[in-house]
């Protein structure tokens, strides 16, 4: 066994007290396409024909047949020899973003204009060195990563509407201005997606410590889809999916922080992943986090 070699090799046995691994290996396809629904345009050829639905589906690959199945996390987390495994954040994060992203129907149509926009934006020269000129542009998105096709169209947005409407007049693509509605879909998905993505890109680090991000940023999710789905007009279901997944798959970690779970939610096979302690206790004794992460957050004062 490889950990069994390398532990011995550098004498760490005996030091090493928690391993993490990914969630379990099949599940590792349910990230190999990850796209926004809206956003499948995008990476289209101009030789592809229609998709069908279930082309669609496989494109997105969130369908029903590449759900992350619960019943193998939990099987693969119970495979405890000397070792206490723990799971995957980022692994476990993005899950609950393909959980939203399934359930995001209602940004669909705003998403199709972007995927275009940014298209536009690469494919024709003229639009290029406009927006050159303006020093502004659109990042290109990649298909195996939902966090810079997120960056494309947050990047999109910020161009000014009257600036953009000019352009698509101009090279007469009307059908692809962002409405006033378009616009707050849009704004609402970047607001509610945004800590998502921080979490995502801090916690890929090799050469530092990421196990004690995991509180605060889960913390702080929390706090923030509370906060949105009393602000947001038209991506409520969107956040509800969210809510309800980060309950599930985090639920254990949100306990031991006192923050109320329905009952039928402690039943999930997910639910226990990250109720060990030592996501808090990383935390505390990180110098960038200690008890500061607890005092700011939004926890009761009771509890904090």
């Amino acid at each position: 066994m490889e950990y069994d070699r390398v532990s011995t090799t550098f004498s760490i046995g005996n030091k090493v007290v928690r391993l993490i691994t990914d969630n379990a290996s099949n599940n590792l396809s349910a990230f190999g396409e990850l796209v926004i629904p809206g956003f499948e345009s995008y990476f289209m050829t101009e030789d592809d024909t229609e998709e069908s639905d279930d082309d669609i589906n496989e494109i997105l690959n969130i369908s029903e047949g590449h759900r992350p199945d619960d019943d193998e996390v939990q099987n693969e987390s119970d495979k405890r020899e000397e070792l206490l495994r723990l799971p995957c954040f980022v692994h476990t994060l993005q899950l609950v973003v393909t959980d939203g992203l399934r359930e995001s129907g209602c940004t669909r149509s705003a998403m199709a204009k972007v995927a275009e926009i940014a298209k536009l934006s690469h494919k024709s020269i003229p639009v290029a060195e406009k927006l050159q000129e303006l020093k502004l542009t659109i990042p290109l998105a990649v298909i195996t990563r939902w966090n810079s096709q997120f960056i494309t169209v947050s990047k999109a947005v910020e161009i000014p509407n009257v600036i953009l409407n000019e352009l698509l007049t101009e090279h007469k693509r009307n059908e692809l201005i962002l409405s006033t509605k378009d616009l707050s879909i849009l704004r609402e998905f970047i607001s509610i997606f945004t800590l998502f993505v921080e979490a995502t890109t801090r916690t890929q680090a090799e050469q530092c410590i990421s196990i004690s991000l995991v509180a605060p940023s889960i913390l702080g999710i929390y706090y923030d889809l509370e906060n949105e789905l009393k602000l947001c007009k038209y991506t409520s279901s969107l956040c509800n999916t969210l809510l309800k997944s980060l309950k599930e798959r985090f639920g254990g970690l949100l306990l031991n922080l006192e923050i109320p779970i329905d009952d039928h939610l402690k039943r999930r096979t997910t639910f226990h992943l990250f109720s060990d302690d030592i996501f808090l206790i990383s935390s505390f004794l990180d110098g960038k986090f200690r008890l500061r992460w607890i005092l700011q957050s939004a926890l009761p004062q009771d509890t904090k």
